[in-house]
């Protein structure tokens, strides 16, 4: 039983630590994103709105230039943890091969680890070696073979897999486009809190993304809204219930407080991974109300991305943060009446033991 509780949480803690190395891209990425939105002229070029104006551009590129680093960064603060040093090399052209392709952050996460284990294993088998070959075993041997090998991974099992799940989940949000608006809504919000930032939840905003090209405006405004769920929900519960949360989370979620604004929803991501059930049921009810009311009182805005920074931009504001609200408010209350004492979930775990 302590076998497994150890591998459980070394399972844990080698995610937190992608999510850790991951976060400060997002949130820099996110923001300037939020703020090229906020200042730009919709009205030059709709198509290229973010962009139009020379300052809008400079925040759009940049935010992008930053978010493009996050799946190679997830992946190699995973492989990092695990595999050290010698792992970073092969992890980043990892989630470089998961960014680019179909698999995303899924992909990233699977290969994090297969990187992490495969650099320990390289450096079982080649422990042998002369003295004289440490600098060629770790400036060449390790990385050439570690490299080849995630990209055949990536490429044949990885890639075909993941990235086919990936297109069934955008496939059935294509099939229900033509039900229910407000249910469409609902279910997008849901998504965005099912993982956080994770490929439930890119399908989602990518979903919305293409209906922008459509013409279909209230289906992204129910994505941002459903994206604003996690890190209030989060942030504010840790914040009133103090006795549930330790000191490191109640830090977080201050963070995530701040996160919230540009509509980050990653940084629920730590509180996820440690209470699963709890938090996510929380979060999932809370981004559907969201969601759902977003398109039931006709909120609609052509901006990708920005949170409360393109607040201005909706075409129902007030209707946009009444649903919002709603839905925090009703995940507060679930996750503080449902989520023990640290002392209550400390003994349990004692037991169990």
């Amino acid at each position: 039983m302590e076998s497994t509780e150890k591998k459980k949480n070394q399972f844990l803690e080698s995610i937190l630590s992608g999510v850790n190395y991951m976060l400060p891209c997002v949130v820099a990425g996110g923001i300037m994103l939020g703020v090229s939105f906020l200042l730009d002229d919709l009205s030059i070029n709709p198509e290229t709105y973010g962009t139009n104006l020379p300052l809008a551009a400079f925040f759009n590129n940049n935010g992008n230039a930053m978010f493009s680093f996050m799946l190679p960064v997830f992946c190699a603060g995973i492989a990092f943890y695990i595999g050290g040093i010698a792992a970073i090399p092969a992890a980043l052209m990892a989630g470089a091969l998961c960014r680019d392709g179909d698999s995303s952050f899924l992909g990233a996460l699977l290969l994090g680890f297969v990187v992490g284990y495969l650099v320990i294993f390289l450096q079982k088998i080649l422990a042998k070696l002369p003295e004289n070959f440490t600098i060629l075993k770790d400036l060449l041997i390790i990385p050439l073979i570690s490299v080849i090998s995630t990209a055949l991974v990536a490429q044949f099992l990885v890639e075909p897999v993941i990235g086919k799940l990936n297109l069934l989940m955008n496939s059935g949000l294509q099939s229900m486009n033509g039900s229910s608006q407000i249910i469409l809504g609902a279910i997008l919000g849901l998504m965005q809190s099912a993982d956080m930032g994770g490929p439930i939840n890119k399908t989602a905003y990518l979903f919305a993304t293409a209906a922008l090209a459509n013409g279909q405006y209230v289906l992204m405004s129910a994505v941002l809204a459903g994206a604003l769920i996690p890190p209030y929900v989060t942030g504010i519960s840790s914040l009133i219930f103090k006795k549930k949360f330790t000191d490191e989370e109640r830090g977080q979620g201050i963070t995530n407080i701040i996160m919230g604004l540009a509509g980050i929803s990653e940084g629920g991501i730590p509180f996820l991974l440690k209470d699963p059930l709890r938090v996510g049921g929380a979060c999932m009810l809370g981004s559907a109300i969201a969601g759902g009311g977003s398109v039931l009182l006709k909120c609609s805005v052509m901006a990708p991305f920005g949170g409360f920074f393109i607040l201005p931009l909706n075409a129902n504001p007030f209707g946009f943060v009444i649903s919002v609200v709603l839905g925090v408010t009703v995940g507060v209350v679930i996750l503080g009446i449902t989520k023990k004492e640290i002392s209550e979930t400390k003994a349990e775990a004692e037991m169990a033991n």
